[in-house]
């Protein structure tokens, strides 16, 4: 049952990829997409870290707080940027699953993840958290990123990802870490592909 559920999604996303988007349908799936996930879906994840908070009192300080929040919006924000820029530039398309981009991207950030979005969401929402409520609730927030996107990667796009682009994907899939740059899968280089 799960199966012929995930590959009803999938199906779904691939016809998006055989559509002929114009620019205007790719910048509002842009605008969305960033409105749902820099606004809407952090907000909903510093809820359970504030229940958290009142069981896992934990203060490190104001100073160190403002720091983790500010490192990790910035670093957050570049990653994200980085990647939704290279998405549209080389492969012209979005993040954006109904908007996706027309060829596997594995330069830029993709060099060093499959999944920097992912990365760069939770290093933004680590931040956000710890400015809206301290470092249990931006650790949570972090933590249901995480989660939340990893399930959606792991069980949707990567099923997707291989049914457009095939071997190609497999290979990439094969030497470049799921979400985490500096966990090597190997020595090759995705330039190798």
């Amino acid at each position: 049952m799960k199966n012929v559920m995930r590959q009803n999604v999938v199906n779904f996303l691939l016809k998006f990829h055989r559509k002929n988007n114009s620019l205007a349908y790719k910048v509002f799936s842009l605008i969305a997409g960033a409105v749902f996930f820099l606004a809407i879906l952090p907000g909903m994840f510093i809820f359970p870290g504030l229940f958290l908070k009142e069981y896992l009192p934990i203060n490190v300080g104001d100073i160190i707080e403002y720091t983790v929040a500010v490192i990790g919006i910035v670093t957050g924000l570049f990653y994200l940027i980085w990647s939704t820029l290279t998405q549209w530039r080389i492969g012209n398309g979005t993040p954006a699953p109904n908007a996706p981009t027309e060829r596997l991207i594995i330069v830029g950030p993709y060099k060093y993840c499959r999944n920097p979005i992912e990365f760069g969401a939770m290093l933004y929402y680590l931040g956000v958290g710890v400015l809206a409520g301290g470092i249990i609730v931006g650790i949570t927030c972090c933590i249901l990123g995480f989660i939340v996107g990893s399930a959606y990667h792991k069980f949707i796009e990567e099923k997707e990802l291989e049914a457009r682009f095939g071997e190609e994907y497999r290979k990439y899939k094969q030497i470049t870490p799921f979400v985490f740059p500096f966990l090597k899968v190997n020595n090759d280089s995705p330039d190798k592909l």
